[in-house]
């Protein structure tokens, strides 16, 4: 699926070479400490992003704290936290209004959730929407921590509690033609989106309700998205997209990560296949980077804006190895490519050449904005200043962390746990 020949036997962890093994290792392990060092210890929500100043200051996003309750699943079967357990009953109670202290800013009608909270008290932070992919996001992370710890009854009544606290078909706009509000405000949906997005995993949480079944069969369900409006990538391939306005990758990773039908399926996986193919073959054909440099991700740019980068939108070439790990699934080759970048590009635990001749200070600025690893570059060869990426959302992230574990434990891992069966989902 890559654009050029592949030049090694297709990858596995166990096979790894030594250099490469030890890379992935440490590489697994600081993205997981990204999501875990924005965790608040008193109320469990984690801060929207790593930033290099102020981190102190920023709110909760309520994705993050999603991405959170996955990643300490992850992290209690590689042993990082002991205590993981505990520390999902703690993220729960203070999401479903059961730690005092906390109250959680929400529609009260429909209980869809202020995308950013105070992460000490949940009253609603930077005047934000109640939002309903970031609530899905939420909720996907507490369902797969229920399913992951699947014998701890506490955490099974409160991910099931925060479940039927959201009114769900209430994002629903139309199940026939499968669009969904971007936020509720007052009881009612506001701003309708089109399909494809990553609000499919709205969708997969909306099937508990009549309305929700009806979406999911007419239009989200895998054996429907060819109906979808889609554009050719290349020989034989094509993704689902509005014509001319290919979104950014991540749209795509989301839900292959957390809707239990996608991971599974061929169709999906071969849409899934082709992104990358298409992200990984504009980076060499329009941009004129190096085969190991691809990835169109979200985050902030050198102009200081969030911008969600995409094929034929990346004005500031832009690269987010984030994306790449995302898509080792299809292309387990691309740890090689994660590999080069660490080589050549951002060699984390150790300043690069051209830095270590400079001020301190440049110095400071690079272990900061790659402390935790390979976070955004911006492929850029005519500038004399180098960027140093100084936020990174832990939403964005996420796909470093899901992508990593999926290479080393296969895929199964993610679809034994992002059922939402259990659930009883009959209205």
């Amino acid at each position: 699926m890559c654009a050029l020949p592949l030049t090694r036997p297709e990858p596995a962890y166990a096979t790894l070479p030594q250099p490469v093994r030890a890379f992935f290792d440490d590489q697994y392990y600081r993205a997981y400490r990204l999501i875990a060092d924005m965790r608040h210890p008193a109320t469990g929500l984690y801060r929207d992003a790593y930033v290099a100043v102020g981190q102190n200051r920023l709110p909760s996003s309520i994705a993050a704290t999603g991405v959170g309750l996955v990643a300490l699943a992850i992290a209690h079967g590689e042993g990082w936290e002991t205590e993981a357990p505990e520390k999902v009953v703690l993220t729960l109670r203070a999401m479903t209004d059961e730690l005092p202290g906390v109250e959680i800013a929400k529609d009260k009608a429909t209980g869809f959730i202020a995308h950013f909270i105070d992460v000490e008290t949940g009253a609603r932070r930077w005047q934000s929407e109640n939002s309903t992919i970031d609530t899905a996001l939420l909720v996907s992370g507490a369902l797969f921590a229920m399913q992951y710890f699947v014998d701890h009854a506490e955490i099974a009544r409160l991910a099931i509690k925060l479940y039927h606290s959201v009114r769900w078909e209430a994002a629903i706009a139309s199940p026939a033609s499968g669009e969904i509000f971007l936020k509720i405000e007052e009881g009612r949906g506001i701003d309708p989106l089109a399909p494809y997005n990553e609000y499919s995993v709205l969708a997969h949480m909306a099937r508990g309700t009549a309305q929700g079944r009806r979406l999911w069969q007419q239009i989200y369900s895998p054996q429907r998205l060819h109906l979808l409006p889609s554009q050719p990538v290349g020989p034989g391939r094509a993704i689902i997209c509005e014509e001319g306005n290919i979104p950014s990758s991540f749209v795509y990773q989301f839900p292959y990560y957390l809707v239990h039908e996608y991971t599974q399926s061929p169709i999906y996986n071969e849409l899934y296949a082709n992104i990358a193919f298409a992200d990984h073959r504009d980076w060499m054909e329009c941009h004129h980077a190096p085969s190991f440099v691809w990835g169109h991700g979200a985050g902030v740019t050198p102009k200081g804006y969030y911008h969600p980068d995409a094929i034929g939108n990346n004005p500031e070439r832009i690269a987010s190895p984030y994306i790449i790990a995302g898509f080792l699934p299809v292309y387990p080759q691309a740890i090689y490519d994660l590999y080069d970048i660490y080589r050549t590009v951002i060699p984390y635990d150790k300043a690069p050449v051209d830095v270590d001749g400079q001020a301190a200070g440049q110095r400071a600025r690079f272990q900061a904005a790659y402390k935790y690893g390979l976070s955004r570059f911006q492929l850029n060869p005519e500038t004399k200043h180098r960027w140093y990426p100084e936020h990174t959302a832990v939403i964005d992230w996420s796909s470093m962390l899901y992508g990593l574990t999926a290479f080393k434990y296969g895929t199964d891992f993610f679809a034994q746990h992002n059922r939402i069966d259990r659930l009883a989902l009959a209205s």
